[in-house]
């Protein structure tokens, strides 16, 4: 039986594990390339993953579904092909202000494409989370190319968001780890023209300081490989505006993670980062019960993922 409030833990996780993702693809970038960096990443995850999906019924058919396709383009390829672009363009800390816009955008998508009605506390959450990612910005924010390629990657995100959450309570819906997997190796595929033309044009370049390298290790092993699985599973199970919502303390931790590495205190951030992160609690109280899971869609746990055990079905 699903551990009520686990969703709202694996979003939070996943938020957390998304604050480091700028200033290590910023550190990849310094000697390498945007679609070396965007496809490295998620092959490495998927060299994770897959074996374990493999394990999972659902994971073929997943693979199969128009529907999986769809949720690799907007949620791996678009969004992580203008979000690297966009980091040559801007620095990894005006990026990740940018990610102020993402409870914004997700509430909108959640209202035009599924008809979500957004809850008192939401609004409220939401209003208190770009008011504190606004103040935040005011200390940092610049306008350039990298802004507005960011802005279409948060877009593509925001409309996986809903997708994620449209069809998250189907009777056959797939596991958390099928689903993320799958999603993955389209995302993925869907980049490899990227790839090709990088290479063509000559611009194709790996990282080639050690710096750089381990960025891509940290990026593919510790932030994307767990975020796929954990995000898919949250984002399936509560409204999409909280989901959105949530992604506001992104900037705030990620100022967080900055004073930790010698920042000096901007009084104006600091205060933005507490109001947002207030805005993000109040948002997360709008949903006081947790949806029970769909068939099979519970995380894998340990003994599912035992080599020993290759025929372990999904539990109910």
């Amino acid at each position: 039986m699903p551990v009520p409030g686990l969703p709202i833990a694996a979003i939070g996780a996943s938020v957390t594990l998304w604050s480091f993702a700028y200033v290590l693809s910023g550190w990849a970038l310094q000697t390498g390339s945007p679609a070396v960096l965007s496809v490295s990443r998620f092959g490495l995850a998927l060299i994770v993953l897959i074996p374990l999906a493999l394990r999972r019924p659902a994971f073929v058919r997943t693979l199969r579904q128009p529907r999986t396709i769809l949720l690799g383009f907007t949620g791996v390829t678009v969004y992580y092909a203008l979000a690297n672009i966009g980091l040559l363009f801007t620095t990894p800390g005006t990026a990740a202000l940018v990610v102020s816009l993402l409870p914004v955008l997700t509430a909108i998508a959640a209202v035009v494409m599924i008809g979500e009605r957004l809850s008192l506390r939401t609004v409220i959450g939401l209003i208190l989370a770009s008011l504190g990612v606004a103040l935040v910005a005011a200390s940092g924010f610049r306008f350039d190319l990298g802004v507005v390629l960011n802005i279409g990657a948060l877009a593509g995100y925001a409309v996986y968001t809903v997708l994620l959450r449209r069809d998250g309570g189907r009777p056959d819906a797939p596991d958390a780890l099928s689903l993320a997997t799958a999603t993955g190796v389209w995302g993925t595929a869907l980049m490899l023209p990227w790839l090709g033309w990088e290479a063509v044009t000559g611009t194709l370049a790996a990282p080639t300081d050690a710096r750089g390298l381990l960025s891509i290790l940290i990026l593919a092993l510790v932030v994307t490989a767990p975020t796929l699985v954990l995000f898919n599973y949250g984002a399936e199970r509560v409204p999409a505006a909280v989901s959105g919502v949530a992604t506001a303390a992104i900037p705030a931790f990620g100022y967080a993670f900055a004073l930790v590495l010698g920042e000096p205190l901007d009084p104006v951030k600091a205060i933005g980062g507490a109001v947002a992160l207030a805005g993000v609690v109040i948002a997360t109280l709008a949903t006081p019960r947790v949806e029970p899971s769909p068939p099979g869609s519970m995380l894998p746990d340990c003994a599912e993922m035992a080599p020993d055990e290759p025929d372990v079905t999904p539990r109910a």
